[in-house]
């Protein structure tokens, strides 16, 4: 059977040689040698627009000096191995970005998933007129809008499964600076979600968020028998960190934010106090 064109995973697949290849400090014309095709061959790989075989990634692991025993050695060649088996990202969401399909690859894989927010709700905890309003509002256009708030109700659908523990330490702006048609919507969705036993959701008040928290909003993807990643959104994409040495500074940012911020007790209790606010 002929494989289908590249999806979702052939992206993420690709993502990660291109940052292995990068750490070896290898070039895209060693890679081509090594696989025997051109140096556009491989761009295409990285990115996601040509599928990869099992028996190149082989190669390529090797020429990026990948141990065989490593964890990574084994996730990239089950990945090669099931590229044609599709996630949910692939069925009819057109509009995805490839750093989207990427993000919602590593969650489906997290046990853990840690967000620090200091000044917009947490992606996987937004209301759908939270997240639409938003949107608008950063110039996405309308037409791109629906597509990407069903592919965040899908992502977060994986909240609801057991196997994933949820971390979101917000910071007080965040949930201060609510439009008032949003508040009460989304105080609530965030109450309903404190109440669930495998999401935490913690606040860090504004008199202490100069202790911490001075690198902007992330997300700590931990998952088993691989190194963390760090998703760091910008303005119109984002990066995916898993070496230590640069993952390193995130973690350390998660520890000094969970050391001022509210307890999940106190902080359930600081958001029902807003939404009681609210609605009086």
């Amino acid at each position: 059977m002929p494989r289908k064109s590249p999806g979702a995973k052939a992206k993420g697949l690709g993502t990660e040689l291109r940052i292995l290849r990068e750490r070896a400090k290898k070039k895209q014309a060693d890679a081509a040698r090594a696989l025997g095709v051109s140096v556009q061959v491989i761009s295409r790989l990285e990115t996601g627009n040509r599928n990869i075989s099992e028996e190149e990634v082989l190669v390529l692991l090797t020429v990026y000096e990948v141990a065989i025993t490593s964890p990574k050695w084994e996730q990239l060649v089950t990945m090669a191995r099931t590229l044609d088996d599709p996630g949910w990202w692939e069925h009819e969401m057109p509009g995805l970005t490839q750093e989207s399909t990427t993000l919602a690859d590593y969650e489906e894989r997290a046990h853990r998933i840690t967000s620090w927010a200091p000044l917009l709700i947490p992606g996987l905890l937004q209301t759908m007129a939270y997240s639409r309003a938003y949107m608008l509002d950063d110039g996405i256009a309308p037409s791109d809008v629906e597509s990407r708030l069903t592919a965040r109700l899908r992502r977060q659908h994986r909240l609801t499964r057991p196997d994933v523990k949820y971390v979101a330490i917000i910071g007080e702006p965040a949930l201060s600076g609510l439009d008032c048609a949003l508040a009460v919507e989304q105080y609530a969705a965030l109450l309903d979600a404190c109440a669930r036993p495998n999401i935490s959701i913690r606040v860090v008040p504004i008199d202490r968020l100069k202790h911490a928290g001075r690198l902007g909003g992330f997300l700590a993807l931990e998952l088993a028998n691989e190194e963390p990643v760090v998703h760091v959104e910008l303005a119109r994409s984002g990066v995916f960190l898993d070496e230590p040495s640069l993952t390193g500074p995130y973690f350390a940012t998660l520890a000094g934010v969970s050391e001022v911020a509210l307890s999940e007790t106190e902080s359930s209790q600081w958001i029902s106090h807003r939404k009681g606010g609210m609605e009086s």
